[in-house]
């Protein structure tokens, strides 16, 4: 895989932790709707790894 553009990645990178950080808050404040936070806390993690993996490599463009 090629990596991302370096604004692009970092816009991702940024973008996932944020989402992450609000998933966990939502999970500890609303607990009985699990719609609201458990999407967020099972897909933002791969978006995090995938703009630190771009950040990384972006000599590899």
């Amino acid at each position: 895989m090629k990596p991302w553009p370096r604004a692009f990645a970092w816009f991702v990178a940024i973008a996932a932790a944020l989402m992450l950080a609000l998933g966990l808050l939502n999970l500890v404040i609303n607990t009985g709707m699990i719609g609201s936070w458990l999407p967020l806390i099972v897909l933002m993690p791969w978006s995090l790894y995938l703009g630190v993996w771009s950040l990384r490599n972006q000599d590899k463009r």
